[in-house]
This record gives structure tokens, C-alpha cells and sequence, in this order.
């Protein structure tokens, strides 16, 4: 386990990161600590981690492990839970650990929040070991494969294309896109 001073650096480049002090960087950091401590990744590129929020938590994990979604070391299954999944690539070894401090939320008060950092493991975390495989398609690296979206045109990567009605197509034709194009 990290001693005091670690967790304490350790959310200072996260607070420095995501721009402020909250729950949700507190808690990161205690659950990629552990996620780290549980795969013993002997390098970076060792480690996949799989965070399941959007939000502080996720900023904390990726500050802590060195994870990041443009290096495909970092997933984001949106679930809104507070949790992580580590999995080292060379032994296999994998983890799932979630925030389960139940205790008083200290507000805005900083020296409150960093005191939960010295809590033991169990009161802050808890984990089990799962068993998680990733898809060629889905590892760290250069792309396996790239296509062209017959609809559109625009390139496809690593397999994200599905069959469309003239051949391979992206999903934003063929599910309707997460924004509209303004007309002129």
C-alpha cells in the first residue's frame, strides 16, 4: 500500500489535472492505487484499465495509472458507477475496484477529503478479481484495419464499421449521428 505522502502527491497532479479537489478525485486515486497494487503492471504498457464514469473518478484514474483513451489504454463503459477494472496484458491478471466509502461526505473542506486518503484499503475500496479479455480490435497499438464508410466516406478504424446497405458503413450513418449539421 502507498504511504501517506504518496496519496497525497498523487491527488495533487490529479487535482492539478481536472482542475479542482472533489470526492471523486479522493476516491480515484484510491482506486487506481489499488487497481495498480492488485495487476503490478511492470510497464505502462503492460495495463489496460476500464473505467465505468465520465466524470472526477475517471480524470483521477487515468492522472494515477498513466492510461489514456488515445493510447486504447483507456476504455469507458459509462455505466455511472465509481469504478475500474485493471488489467495487466502480459499475465492476464485483472481486477475490478469500485469506491465503497460509505462514511461522512466532508463538503468542500480539503484537509476533511485528504484524511479519508489514510483510511485502510477495505474502508475506502473494495475489489474482486475478474476475468477480462479484450478483442484484438480493441488492444494498444497501430490500427488492424481501416475502411472507407460507403455513405459518407470518412475512414473507419479498427473494425468499428458494420455491413451498410452498399458495403462497409460507420455507425453515425447507420444509427443517426450525436449531432446535426447546420445548414447554411
Amino acid at each position: 500500500m502507498a504511504s501517506i505522502v504518496d496519496y497525497d502527491t498523487l491527488l495533487d497532479e490529479c487535482i492539478t489535472f481536472h482542475g479542482h479537489l472533489c470526492m471523486g478525485q479522493v476516491l480515484g486515486v484510491r482506486v487506481a492505487s489499488k487497481g495498480l497494487e492488485l495487476v503490478s503492471p511492470d510497464l505502462p504498457r503492460d495495463l489496460i484499465v476500464a473505467v465505468e464514469i465520465d466524470r472526477c473518478l475517471a480524470d483521477a484514474v487515468l492522472t494515477v495509472t498513466g492510461t489514456r483513451i488515445g493510447r486504447r489504454s483507456l476504455k469507458l463503459y459509462n455505466y455511472g458507477r465509481m469504478a475500474a477494472s485493471f488489467l495487466n496484458c502480459t499475465t492476464g491478471k485483472a481486477y475490478r475496484v469500485r469506491a465503497a466509502y460509505q462514511g461522512p461526505q466532508p463538503g468542500d473542506d480539503e484537509k476533511a477529503m485528504r484524511s479519508i486518503l489514510v483510511l485502510p484499503d477495505e474502508e475506502i475500496v473494495a475489489w474482486e478479481e475478474i476475468e477480462l479479455v479484450f478483442p484484438e480490435s480493441e488492444m494498444p497499438g497501430r490500427p488492424k484495419r481501416t475502411v472507407l464508410c460507403s455513405i459518407c466516406g470518412e475512414k473507419i478504424f479498427d473494425g468499428k464499421d458494420r455491413p451498410g446497405p452498399d458495403g462497409p458503413a460507420c455507425a453515425a450513418c447507420l444509427d443517426g449521428r450525436y449531432y446535426t449539421v447546420k445548414k447554411s
